[in-house]
């Protein structure tokens, strides 16, 4: 695999595969979060007003219970990268279910990190945030083993001071940053604390979370659609 001058890369045998530029996938991020934030809400006046229109079944009020669940899922999986390929200039570019996504590396302004507990192991990926507002969830790069970290990592420590990056704690740690997070040149920033004993338990706490907020829903559907 080889980089033109133009930011495309290409195979051994110089076929083009994928143009990236700054800021693509901008558009879809911000189509995504319009998804996310207007989810619950359309899923408890839609419903009900087709109800009290005796269009549908009551039964669709149900969907209250799952809408914040449906919600979280769109926010993650919108923005989830793979076969992610370095460019020049910094750019990293991922496909992605709403499409090509492409990060500038030199222009990060937030780092996260995701894990998903699992039976075998933990999903775990970085949460990359540029200026340009595009977003991207990775892990490892095309054609192997090879983790983000590297490349990420790198980017951040020729950030200028007063950069102010914002990197959570557990991003913090995998890259092994927490020490140049806590020096007081402004190149990064501290941001959300989580612990790793708590990782194992989140799946658990967050039905603490959205249970309530999911049976607010569900009455308040049977209350504006009339179902007694």
């Amino acid at each position: 695999m080889t980089i033109n001058a133009r930011g495309t890369t290409t195979d051994p045998a110089g076929t083009a595969e994928v143009s990236a530029g700054a800021g693509q996938g901008r558009t879809a991020r911000r189509v995504a979060d319009i998804v996310v934030f207007l989810t619950p809400p359309l899923l408890l006046v839609v419903p009900a007003l087709l109800i009290r229109a005796r269009l549908i079944d009551d039964g669709f009020l149900f969907l209250n219970l799952v809408s914040l669940f449906i919600s979280g899922l769109v926010a993650a999986y919108a923005h989830m990268g793979w076969r992610a390929r370095p460019h020049d200039g910094d750019l990293l570019s991922a496909q992605t279910l709403t499409g090509r996504h492409t990060v500038d590396l030199a222009r990060l302004t937030k780092v996260g990190r995701l894990e998903v507990p699992g039976q075998s192991r933990n999903d775990d990926r970085l949460i990359l945030t540029d200026e340009h507002g595009v977003r991207l969830i990775l892990d490892k790069l095309a054609g192997g083993d090879e983790k983000v970290d590297t490349l990420v990592r790198r980017a951040l420590l020729r950030r200028p001071q007063g950069a102010g990056v914002v990197v959570s704690d557990r991003a913090a740690e995998r890259l092994d940053l927490r020490t140049e997070v806590s020096r007081p040149h402004g190149r990064l920033k501290a941001g959300r604390t989580v612990r790793e004993g708590l990782i194992g338990w989140v799946p658990l706490l967050s039905v603490f979370v959205v249970a309530p907020v999911g049976f607010g829903l569900l009455i308040a559907g049977f209350l504006l659609s009339g179902v007694t």
